[in-house]
């Protein structure tokens, strides 16, 4: 069964890689098994019959609600193919990185990747918990034993921030699945058929979104994302922000939104206004930043902002929009990682006052990292253009001066990074020794990103069509209650 080798595959190999420690060939068994499961993710999305799926359905503690239910509609198949492409990238960042003990880390990788499947594919509460909480586990290793400076105690802040949102979710599931019948169930199907009161809704969505709302994060939830972000290794922010703050959004979707819809109707418009001033704040400070790499953390912030404001827009444009660019976020953050690894690599420093006229040393990879600007500007034509027009236009179908603010951090995202582009590759040159341009390894890392973010930016259709149906049956719940 395909699914069932996107969950052991990754398993499997991060095992071995602990148990025999390959040193030297521990980066290309892990590219082997990521290019293997992404083979399988695109096998999965070209046989989809564009209904729900379910793979495997078996009891395993039937007395509180917890069975091995795995499966898949348009949004989790989505979640799936994200996770599957981006991690060859993941991994392929490492190749450069000088990391000690190589196996681990990659083990770690693999460990996050295949718990990130079973979340996306988990078909029952319960389980999905476990596979939220197991993603987290090899992530804090890399963060406490790789990241840089301050770690330990950064480390933490974002263990008590995931503790805190954890047992939330764990309270207001468990919660849920009392309200079942006898014998309760936490399959997502019986979730989704409760019909509790409104007072209940009204506080229950707090229990449920609080974990979601630190996952992404947003504001004011935000605090331990720059600092982490920063901190931990190339390869470590790159899950962070690439594929695990997706769990966040897609949570929202399988839980808050189906279970507690009045609640969602009460509250989402302080929701989408938090979402957007902290979008526009994070869009503020990343200006103000003087690191290349914190400044990428404000700016993914900011773009997080906008994916849960026009979630919470709550009609077509805005979720499948905010969906959509999910996984234009994924390409651009790691595109853009990579670019502040390679600058660092050739320059010895993050800081943006120390550098300058680098195009003229290295006039490919200054090249590279502006066809990557071009999808973080969200230009016509890039992927990013696509899912910020249709979340603008889901908001503005809810309300015109939401999606007037939420605009404006186009204009704030094009002011922070073409002056990161500035400040790193043209204005006088800052005097450096002979710096190496863009190698071979380069290219094969970043023109499929940019082939990608290209390609879906003309041609958005496939995934849109993936999304059509799973989307417009959500959205029936809550036009029914307006």
């Amino acid at each position: 069964m395909l699914l069932a080798a996107l969950l052991l595959l990754p398993f499997a190999t991060a095992t071995l890689l602990l148990v025999a420690r390959p040193e030297a060939q521990a980066r290309m068994l892990a590219m082997a098994s990521t290019l293997v499961t992404a083979v399988v993710v695109l096998l999965l999305w070209a046989g989809h019959p564009g209904t729900a799926v379910t793979v495997v359905d078996r009891d395993w503690a039937p007395a509180i609600g917890l069975r091995l239910v795995l499966g898949y509609d348009g949004i989790a198949l989505l979640m799936l193919v994200l996770t599957g492409l981006i991690f060859p990238f993941i991994i392929g960042a490492g190749f450069k990185q000088q990391l000690d003990r190589p196996a681990t880390v990659n083990a770690l990788l693999l460990y996050a990747q295949s718990f990130l499947f079973g979340v996306f594919a988990a078909q029952n509460a319960f389980l999905f918990y476990i596979f939220y909480e197991l993603a987290l586990v090899p992530v804090f290793f890399l963060l406490l034993f790789w990241g840089g400076e301050h770690r330990r105690s950064i480390t933490v802040r974002f263990f008590l921030y995931t503790l805190l949102g954890g047992l939330s979710l764990l309270f207001g599931l468990a919660w849920c699945v009392l309200q079942t019948p006898a014998p309760y169930s936490a399959d997502f199907t019986a979730l989704h058929a409760l019909r509790l009161g409104t007072d209940v809704q009204l506080w229950l969505f707090w229990a449920l979104f609080l974990a979601f709302a630190i996952k992404l994060p947003i504001f004011p939830f935000h605090s331990w994302q720059p600092d982490t972000y920063t901190m931990a290794p190339l390869q470590g922010t790159m899950v962070l922000g690439g594929v695990m703050l997706k769990m966040g959004l897609y949570g929202i979707l399988r839980f808050v939104m189906p279970i507690v819809p009045e609640g969602v109707l009460f509250w989402r418009d302080l929701v989408i206004w938090l979402s957007i001033g902290g979008a526009l704040y994070a869009g503020a400070i990343a200006f103000r930043q003087r690191e290349l790499k914190r400044l990428v953390a404000w700016s993914s912030l900011s773009h997080v902002g906008l994916l849960c404001a026009g979630l919470f827009a709550w009609n077509s444009y805005g979720v499948s929009g905010a969906l959509y660019q999910a996984l234009a976020h994924a390409v651009l953050l790691v595109g853009l990682l990579y670019i502040v690894g390679a600058v660092t690599a050739r320059t010895g420093t993050g800081d943006l006052g120390a550098m300058g006229g680098l195009k003229l040393r290295t006039p490919r990879l200054a090249a590279l990292f502006l066809l990557v600007l071009v999808n973080a500007v969200a230009l016509p034509l890039t992927q990013s253009f696509v899912g910020e027009w249709l979340m603008f236009n889901g908001l503005w179908q809810h309300n015109g001066w939401m999606a007037f603010a939420a605009a404006c951090t186009i204009v704030l995202g094009a002011i922070y990074m073409l002056w990161a582009y500035q400040r790193v590759m043209l204005g006088p040159d800052s005097g450096r020794p002979a710096l190496a341009d863009a190698d071979r390894d380069d290219h094969l890392y970043l023109v499929p990103l940019i082939a990608v973010s290209l390609v879906l930016g003309v041609y958005p259709g496939p995934v849109l069509d993936l999304l059509e149906a799973p989307v417009q049956q959500m959205l029936n719940t809550l036009t029914a209650l307006n």
